[in-house]
């Protein structure tokens, strides 16, 4: 199990979290799919500084479902600005 940090600017603060609202079609699902769990977190001072921590069962497969279509369809929805976009792997010495 990995866990990662993730953080990005968007558009629309306000518009992304809708999208991470836990109900059908939520983002929470769509990561589910894959074994992925999400916690989210916004900048109080900028909601458009986004962030999220996955817990990631296997990473080639969530690696693979990154470059998907679905996925790069999400991120397009969800106003992410790509070149913001940031990670962080959690690692032990």
């Amino acid at each position: 199990m990995a866990t990662v940090i993730v953080y990005h600017d968007v558009k629309d603060g306000n518009h992304w979290a809708k999208a991470w609202k836990k109900s059908p079609g939520s983002r929470h699902e769509m990561f589910a799919k894959i074994g992925v769990k999400a916690r989210t977190f916004r900048d109080e001072q900028n909601p458009n500084t986004t962030g999220l921590i996955l817990d990631i069962p296997d990473m080639d497969k969530f690696q693979t479902f990154m470059a998907s279509d679905e996925a790069k369809q999400a991120m397009k929805e969800d106003g992410l600005d790509v070149k913001s976009l940031h990670t962080l792997k959690e690692f032990t010495l």
